[in-house]
């Protein structure tokens, strides 16, 4: 689950973030994390989040509308 800035600290939205986009080490056919954040890490995409600056909803708004 995601859970808001406000209701969670830094180091649980690094760890749902490093959780939610695991490398699944090779496998990726089946996988798509790189296609989908074109070869910049989801840590770096959700730092906002992570830092508490932006909720990941309003992140991932931003991201689809960029595509």
């Amino acid at each position: 689950m995601i859970k808001s800035i406000h209701d969670s600290s830094q180091e649980e939205r690094q760890k749902l973030i490093d959780a939610l986009f695991q490398c699944q080490n090779g496998n990726c056919d089946s996988c798509g994390i790189c296609q989908v954040f074109k070869g910049t890490s989801p840590q770096a995409v959700y730092k906002e989040y992570i830092e508490g600056k932006k909720e990941f909803a309003e992140i991932t708004q931003e991201m689809n509308r960029k595509k």
